[in-house]
Formats: structure tokens, C-alpha cells, sequence
């Protein structure tokens, strides 16, 4: 009977702590690398990491983490994300919004990304007719050895490379 009511009570238990599963274990990483730049990051003051989830991105999985960055490398605030591929061999890191542009100035903006984008290696620069925005992005190989290295350096070359762009396209801003 002891037996029985222990079985059980760890059946409730166990009941218990899954179907509360997602709700508790919210806060962590699905992927390997994910996991691992998290860590590698963890006690940068100047950079805020907020752990999004599984996304669909280009019809794959991606794992979105969510960044800003404030601090002496830079003097903007950047808000940015990381992805971070289910197959674990490239991540992602896009800035949504690098300058937002008033839609009569579509061709002027066009033609200064253009020049951006044909002196620039790896970063990718795209206008936005939707609302009108410029974004970034930087598609960066990786292996489970190299991911958390990498995408801290994918990180600092978005915000360094963002900042210029935003000084070059600071008089198309509003």
C-alpha cells in the first residue's frame, strides 16, 4: 500500500511539473548555440538579452533572441535580434529598423543603399516599402564549436556597421 501511494504521488508530481512545463521552463534556450551564446554574454551590462522563442524565419526554425545595446562602442542605442538555425550551422543577427524615411525621399534612399550595399561585403542592407524603413542583416556560418564566438562578434560587426550606415543615412531620417 506504501508502495502504491508513492508511485502515485510521484505520478502527481511529475503530472504536475509537466503540464506546467512551457510556463516554468519559459526562459530556456531550445538550441544548443542559442544556449551557449546566452551564457557567453551573461554579464554584459551594456547589452539586454530577451529570450523570444522558436520563429519561423525564411521557412525554418530559428531561435529569436531579442537584443539592445547601449554602451562606449557606440553612440545609439541598438535594437536588434539573433537567430539562431535549428540546424545549428548559422545564425542570423537583423536590425529591423536602422533609419525609418519619409516615403517622397524612396528613390534618393534607394540609390544611397545601393552604394552602401555595393562597397559592403556580408552585411545585407534592405528598404522597406511597407513603412518605410531601412534594415540590416548578417547571415554568419557557424559550427556548435565557434557559434557563441561568432555571433559575439556578429553582434559588434551589426552595431558597428549600423551605427555608420545610420551616419550616412542620418539626413534621409525623420
Amino acid at each position: 500500500m506504501k508502495t502504491a501511494k508513492t508511485i502515485l504521488s510521484f505520478a502527481l508530481v511529475l503530472t504536475l511539473l509537466l503540464s506546467l512545463g512551457s510556463t516554468v521552463f519559459a526562459d530556456t534556450a531550445a538550441y544548443q548555440n542559442t544556449q551557449a551564446f546566452l551564457r557567453e554574454i551573461d554579464g554584459y551590462t551594456d547589452l539586454t538579452a530577451t529570450l523570444v522563442g522558436v520563429i519561423d524565419f525564411a521557412g525554418e526554425n530559428y531561435e529569436q533572441v531579442k537584443l539592445s545595446y547601449k554602451g562606449d562602442a557606440s553612440d545609439y542605442t541598438s535594437n536588434f535580434s539573433i537567430l539562431f538555425n535549428e540546424d545549428q550551422e548559422d545564425i542570423v543577427v537583423y536590425m529591423g529598423q536602422v533609419i525609418k524615411f519619409d516615403e517622397s525621399r524612396l528613390s534618393e534612399v534607394l540609390e544611397a543603399v545601393n552604394r552602401i550595399n555595393a562597397q559592403t561585403t556580408g552585411m545585407k542592407l534592405y528598404v522597406d516599402t511597407s513603412d518605410n524603413t531601412v534594415s540590416a542583416e548578417l547571415l554568419q556560418l557557424v559550427t556548435k564549436d565557434s557559434a557563441a564566438e561568432l555571433s559575439l562578434s556578429a553582434v559588434g560587426f551589426l552595431i558597428g556597421f549600423t551605427d555608420k550606415v545610420f551616419e550616412r543615412l542620418a539626413d534621409y531620417a525623420v
